[in-house]
């Protein structure tokens, strides 16, 4: 009876891993994140350029991230970030509803100084893309650190 059920085991895990891996590149996500005016006055560590150009998009995959947009809840930030190709990998806080305050964006890592002074380093995400986005409630910071679905 041991047999068969380490056997059963071993066979779902199989097919979870294998039908994982058939759908990661089934489909194509897009991001388009865009900051009215620019890139936003931040403490931030040197990174690539803010503004990205413009690529053609569905309505559908339409990301509301930006700087001043509002989110009601933590799950309606990782809802919208998972639409534009992009997974949590960390958070600091939980305070909601938010305002986007600062978005970050880095290649393989990314840097960024919390509210009270920590710092912290995302390293060895090498062949993705990363991205920090600061919200605020009130006088309370939420840190959401996103790194894309796919490398590039």
């Amino acid at each position: 009876m041991k047999k068969y059920l380490k056997f059963m085991i071993f066979v779902i895990l199989a097919a979870v891993i294998a039908g994982v891996m058939l759908d990661a590149g089934s489909v194509k996500r897009i991001e388009t994140d865009s900051v009215p005016g620019g890139r936003p006055d931040t403490k931030a560590i040197d990174r690539e350029p803010y503004a990205t150009p413009s690529r053609p998009m569905t309505a559908s995959l339409a990301s509301r991230l930006a700087v001043g947009a509002r989110f009601a809840s933590y799950d309606d930030l990782i809802n919208d970030q998972l639409s534009a190709g992009f997974v949590k990998v960390g958070t600091f806080g939980d305070h909601w509803p938010a305002t986007v305050t600062e978005i970050a964006r880095d290649k393989d890592e990314i840097r960024f100084v919390r509210q009270d002074g920590t710092k912290h380093h995302y390293n060895k995400f090498d062949g993705y893309d990363m991205k920090m986005v600061r919200l605020m409630a009130g006088d309370q910071e939420t840190i959401v650190v996103f790194r894309s679905q796919e490398k590039r």
